[in-house]
């Protein structure tokens, strides 16, 4: 958004997608929450009765196109902010591990449910160190897979990869050479797809949620039907998954992993530190 690559409205425009704080004020009519509680944003815009949401894929909205708070309304950073009351989950969490979860945790558990992990299998993270990708390792291991993370920074990353719940971490060459893989989730777009797509074995599910590095791919059609592999997107979560995640912050059953806080007046150095080589996980700005 702040490149310009993604289309935001209204302009001038104050980004901010993933973000937690405490209610100042309620609006007439409203329910659920109350001024003084922290809450967490659910940050997919929905109607709550079109067919997509009756079934509970608020993301897919037909009325408001699943738009993202942030990107087709003013966001988060800002000293206050404005969203709909049912957008609003009161949490029990540390603010600044809440504020983790409305894209990173929530995409990479809907990565994992619609890859349909079973017990025992084998399942590779590509882009491991992302605040999509730590969770993604996290939400595979709770499932019951058998966790792979890769980077290319292994050694660095190893011992917090493996304190989210990996297995093994694994440098890509090393991943072609642990190959089959029932299970890919990768995030990250087209750099990757190469090698995601080609150490899956027969059965093999692709999850894709991003394109950070490329939108376009090649697939080779043989082998899609001659391995039978499905290749998934993920877009965002459910309205009641976002209770799921949140509850299980709570609990302890996952963990946030933040790479470093900046102040709202230092958002220019929290955005150049996204690129940053040595970044694991999120970048905040907070208070």
């Amino acid at each position: 958004m702040v490149a310009g690559a993604v289309k935001t409205s209204p302009m001038p425009h104050i980004p901010g997608s993933e973000f937690a704080g405490v209610v100042e004020e309620v609006g007439p009519g409203v329910t659920g929450v109350s001024r003084g509680d922290p809450v967490v944003i659910y940050n997919r815009l929905y109607c709550g009765h079109c067919r997509q949401c009756l079934t509970g894929w608020t993301q897919m909205c037909e009325v408001t196109g699943g738009g993202i708070i942030g990107v087709v309304t003013q966001g988060g950073y800002a000293e206050y902010a404005v969203v709909p009351a049912k957008n609003a989950v009161a949490t029990r969490a540390d603010l600044k591990e809440a504020a983790t979860l409305p894209i990173g945790a929530l995409t990479a558990w809907n990565m994992a449910y619609r890859a349909s992990i079973s017990p025992g299998e084998k399942v590779a993270v590509v882009g491991a160190t992302g605040n999509v990708g730590i969770y993604a390792v996290q939400f595979a291991k709770l499932l019951g897979g058998e966790v792979y993370a890769i980077s290319r920074r292994k050694a660095k990353v190893e011992s917090i990869l493996k304190s989210a719940g990996a297995d093994a971490v694994l440098t890509p060459d090393e991943a072609k050479s642990a190959a089959p893989f029932d299970v890919v989730l990768d995030p990250t777009g087209s750099a990757s797809w190469d090698l995601s797509f080609g150490v899956l074995g027969r059965g093999g599910r692709y999850v894709t949620a991003g394109a950070l590095t490329g939108a376009e791919v090649r697939l080779d059609l043989r082998r899609l039907y001659g391995m039978q592999i499905s290749v998934i997107g993920a877009t965002g979560g459910r309205r009641a998954d976002f209770n799921t995640v949140v509850r299980l912050l709570e609990a302890g059953r996952i963990k946030a992993f933040i790479h470093n806080v900046y102040s709202l007046a230092d958002v220019r150095k929290a955005l150049e530190e996204l690129r940053s080589p040595e970044r694991v996980g999120k970048v905040l700005i907070a208070p």
